[in-house]
């Protein structure tokens, strides 16, 4: 489902089909065909200086792959003698991060937005071995919008949580001129509505993310699988993949809405359940949270599709299998909000699916129930 095969060539879902017969961990070809990995690949070592892989995949295949769809970018070779991408990476949690360091890999000039400081970014991942391997990422980290510096940049990475746009207001501002393009790798749908006040809609790439990866401590980030972007089969995708990361986390979509709602369908899930529990994945494996999460994503599916997205048939069942498989340990990214301490993005998830199916008169009565306790948490 969305893995490439052994040609390269991605495998399209079919739209509003059945998922058929659900497929073990082990059983993607893409996964018995690629190589293991040992640190993040194509991120240099220390003392290493990076290389600018522009083929293959940049990460080892998860479930997470299951859920991508699209054809790969196939940009042109960078020209002799061009300059590196300078990136502005707004935030540098587990998304940020992880996409700082491979845009690093690929040659890029990278800035780190943070509001805490920290010496250095690691990306730790798992070895052959099973034990840690850390990579560090050759990057600027700045806490303060006026010591960016004032030649500008190629590409504005927004990774920060969909509620969090507000508080980094001051480094948008800063950071996006004239010919600068920005790249929202954020959950939830809408994407381009939420920095309309700081580019023009022909400056904005929306991007679904997928990946498993979590912020550790500042600068510290915890790579497991993943780190793909779905995003829409448009020049400025093209580019992102030319100047900014290698072709293998690119894909190419021409109905990102229906792609953003898939994701946002099993993110509703998923991230509301761990989160309500305080458990990982593992809690899917319970058939009474099986239900209620399949209750969450059939009121998001519905909701998916009054808003014209062509979400696949039997969408909730198969995610809830997929989950049920995940790595031990392996969390969401509200979860690990919640552990933190930190305010969750609910509203960017299910408090999505509320307003919207509003919008269209479209019940959501399991969603408007946990939407108030998810609120509560983030409140306390």
């Amino acid at each position: 489902m969305g893995q490439n095969t052994a040609s390269g060539e991605p495998v399209r879902w079919p739209v509003r089909a059945g998922f058929g017969q659900s497929r073990g961990m082990a059983d993607s070809g893409a996964a018995s065909a690629l190589p293991a990995h040992h640190g993040v690949p194509g991120m240099a070592e220390p003392g290493e200086r990076p290389s600018r892989a522009r083929t293959g995949t940049a990460a080892p295949p998860g479930p997470e792959m299951d859920f991508v769809a699209g054809r790969l970018a196939r940009p042109t070779p960078p020209r002799a003698g061009m300059p590196s991408a300078r990136i502005a990476v707004i935030g540098a949690g587990a998304v940020g991060g992880y996409f700082a360091a491979r845009a690093a890999a690929a040659g890029a000039e990278v800035w780190l937005c943070v509001r805490r400081a920290f010496d250095r970014l690691v990306i730790v991942s798992t070895g052959a071995d099973g034990g840690d391997v850390e990579a560090e990422v050759p990057a600027e980290v700045v806490t303060d919008p006026a010591k960016l510096p004032p030649y500008g940049f190629d590409w504005v990475l927004l990774a920060t949580k969909a509620h969090q746009i507000p508080a980094v207001a001051p480094w948008l501002t800063a950071a996006v001129g004239p010919g600068t393009s920005v790249a929202v790798l954020q959950n939830g749908v809408r994407h381009a509505e939420r920095v309309a006040a700081f580019a023009h809609p022909d400056q904005v790439l929306p991007a679904v993310v997928y990946i498993n990866a979590e912020a550790e401590r500042p600068g510290v980030v915890r790579h497991r699988a993943g780190g793909v972007l779905q995003v829409p089969d448009v020049l400025l995708a093209e580019r992102l993949a030319e100047r900014v990361l290698t072709a293998g986390e690119v894909r190419l979509t021409e109905d990102f809405a229906t792609a953003a709602w898939t994701k946002l369908c099993v993110n509703s899930a998923a991230n509301t359940v761990t989160t309500l529990t305080g458990r990982r994945l593992e809690v899917l494996r319970r058939d009474d949270v099986a239900q209620l999460a399949l209750a969450i994503m059939k009121e998001a599916v519905a909701v998916a599709r009054a808003d014209g997205a062509e979400v696949p048939d039997g969408l909730p069942e198969f995610t809830v299998r997929r989950l049920r498989g995940q790595p031990p340990g392996a969390g969401t990214s509200m979860l690990y909000d919640r552990l933190a301490g930190r305010r969750l993005e609910h509203e960017a998830l299910i408090g999505a699916v509320v307003r919207i199916g509003a919008e269209y008169g479209v019940p959501t009565p399991t969603c408007v129930t946990v939407l108030p306790l998810l609120a509560a948490i983030s409140d306390g």
